[in-house]
Formats: C-alpha cells, structure tokens, sequence
C-alpha cells in the first residue's frame, strides 16, 4: 500500500455523510462476522462512533471501503497507575479484497493514531486463534489470559445468605460495585459507566443477561456476573463479589435462570494451579509513557532500559528509571540492565511475580474483559 492509498481514504471518508459510512461499515461487519441483526442493530446505535473509524480504500474507481476498524479508547489500571489505552474493534476486510495487505496496512495507520492521541498501550483480542500470529507479526504480545473452571448441569452452588436479585442497568450502585472490584486489581482495563450499559445491552443482544445480587443484611451489592449462553454450555465472562458465599449465590441465580446447561466461569489467570488461556494482545505504543507510569508506582526501583520498536521508531530510546521517574537519555554510557523489543519488555512486565524476580523487576498478569468481543 501507498500514501495515495491513505490519501484516497480519507476523501472518501469526508465525502460519505454521517449515516451513509454507518451504513457501509454496519453492512461490511453484517457481512464479514457471524452476529445477529439484533446484536448489530444494539451496537452501531449504542457503541458504533465515526469519531474511532479509520478505514482503507482500494483506491479503484468507486474507492469502496475495503478495510475498516474502529480504535476506542479506554482507561487502564497499569501496575494500578492510571493510563490511557486504545482498543482495536471490528478489524475486517471484505471477503474479495483479502490477502492484499490492506488489513497490514490499516493497522499500522491504527498504531500511529494510538500513539499520536496519547495511547500508552495499544490493546485487541483476536478473533480467532490464527490471528495470534498475524497479530504477533505487528508486534503485538499475548499478554491477557484467563482460567476457565467448568462445572456440569447438576452441580449445585450452596450459600447461606440472603439475596435478592437487582436491576442492573442505569443503577449506579451496581456500577460502582463493578468499578470498585475491578479497581482491586493491579492490572485490568477499566470500563465507564457508559461502557456498562453497552455491556448489559450487549449481554441482552445475545440472550444474555447482566445478574447482580444485593445482600439483604446490608443491602450492599454484593455480587455481579455477566453471562453469555450458548447452544450447548452457559459461559459467565465476568464474575465479581464480595465473599465466597455472594460468589456461590450468584452462580445458583444463573443456574436458575439458564437450567439444563452446564457452566464455565471466566477468571483471572493465576488463581488455580491450571494451564491458562489467551484471551488478549497489546503492544507498547508510548513507551515513555508507559515507563513514566511504571516508575512512578515503584520509585525505589533503579533500571536502565534499552528499547526497540520496528514500527514505532519514536520509542527507540535509551530509558533511565530512577526516583519514580523514567527519562530519555540516548547517551547513558553507563551499564545497560535490559537491552530488548518493546514486545519483550511488555511480556516481562506482564509476567507473574516469579519471572519478574528473575529481571529484579516488579511485575504483574493484565486482565481484560467484557469488551463486546
């Protein structure tokens, strides 16, 4: 692909009114993934926004759209510093135009507009696993994973307490329960209020359901599971409570509401002594950021950081961590204590604590869920 491909692009995109490019790209994922029209009509009303678009022409007469993504923006816990991030949604091609490198094309674009809005990280999840290695080819590293714990039909889940069940949506104490519980963890993209009406009518759009339970006690929320049914198994994406006895009591709800199925829960990786599985990818995409970040969390930490970025040249530095600061310096002369790619370096610092031991470095397992994928 060339500039006057880009070029071509963005005219297109100015000259096609608001709802007409709505229309192009609804009718492009209508075509290219397995979803309903219900599930799609939900999300180019409530998630779908030109402002994230970036798209790719062939640059032929018509200049049809060919290629298209869209790059939203989230907010992360970063070793629990707060830092921008961008998420990759709806990367498609149509079907006749695979295979010419416009996708390749496309998310370069994506990785320069990450950086240039500010973006420390760039994240996705592939939509099937060949695309891990297309994906690690643009530098991205599989760094979210997930335990899944499986449960039959006629497993029962036994609790004491007393709970009643309570409507999710637009209720601003089941969101801060969300919030808060999430914000537990060291290391996991955080989600806005606005983004959690999105992931109940997303749950809705496909036979799902957003279940909360308040603890009659207290009346506290208490407990809080996303839950995504299939033609043959019931899958919980997100699981967040208070006690044990909150826990069991919720997956009893969901059983109840979805009988005749049997159950995964979808965990954070790490909790049981289990092989894991991948769930997501990123890439560093302003590595100063990020270390700024990462310094500022541990200032006792002493670490000289040599990076290299294939696609991103601005990242290519030399990175003194010292004080809670991480600072530019290209001509340390001094002792080099990592010497690696900016995928490396995002691997160790998304390692469990025993490999972090390893580089003298803190480190911490990410978490993405409920992103609409």
């Amino acid at each position: 692909m060339n500039n006057t491909t880009t070029i071509e692009r963005s005219q297109h995109t100015a000259e096609l009114s608001g709802e007409m490019l709505r229309k192009e790209i609804k009718e492009m994922w209508r075509d290219v993934f397995p979803v309903t029209d219900e599930w799609l009509d939900m999300y180019f009303r409530r998630v779908y926004s030109q402002a994230d678009l970036l798209t790719l022409t062939a640059g032929d007469d018509d200049d049809e759209i060919v290629s298209s993504l869209l790059l939203q923006r989230y907010n992360m816990y970063f070793h629990s510093m707060p830092i921008p991030v961008g998420y990759i949604s709806g990367a498609a091609t149509r079907k006749q135009y695979r295979d010419r490198g416009y996708m390749k094309q496309l998310m370069h674009d994506a990785i320069f507009s990450s950086y240039e809005r500010g973006d420390a990280l760039l994240t996705l999840i592939p939509a099937s696993r060949n695309l891990y290695f297309y994906y690690d080819r643009l530098g991205f590293t599989t760094v979210f994973y997930v335990d899944e714990e499986r449960f039959t039909e006629k497993h029962e889940f036994a609790f004491d307490g007393k709970y009643e069940r309570v409507e999710a949506k637009e209720n601003h104490d089941v969101y801060q329960f969300m919030d808060s519980k999430l914000k537990e963890r060291d290391n996991v993209i955080l989600h806005s209020y606005i983004d959690f009406q999105n992931i109940i009518a997303d749950a809705e759009a496909d036979g799902g359901a957003v279940i909360a339970l308040r603890d009659m006690t207290d009346g506290r929320i208490a407990a809080l599971a996303v839950v995504a049914p299939g033609d043959d198994r019931l899958t919980v994406r997100e699981l967040l409570y208070t006690t044990d006895d909150a826990c069991n009591a919720v997956l009893a709800r969901v059983m109840r509401a979805y009988p005749g199925l049997p159950l995964t829960v979808v965990m954070p990786a790490g909790s049981r002594s289990v092989p894991i599985h991948a769930r997501g990818m990123a890439r560093i995409v302003n590595a100063r950021k990020l270390l700024s970040a990462y310094a500022s969390r541990y200032p006792k930490l002493r670490m000289v950081i040599r990076l290299y970025d294939s696609v991103l040249p601005q990242n290519n530095h030399i990175y003194v961590i010292d004080g809670g600061q991480a600072v530019i310096n290209d001509g340390f002369g001094g002792k080099i204590d990592l010497d690696v790619t900016q995928e490396v370096l995002l691997s160790i610092l998304s390692s469990d604590a025993p490999i972090g031991e390893i580089f003298n470095m803190p480190t911490s397992r990410p978490y993405i869920s409920m992103m609409m994928d």
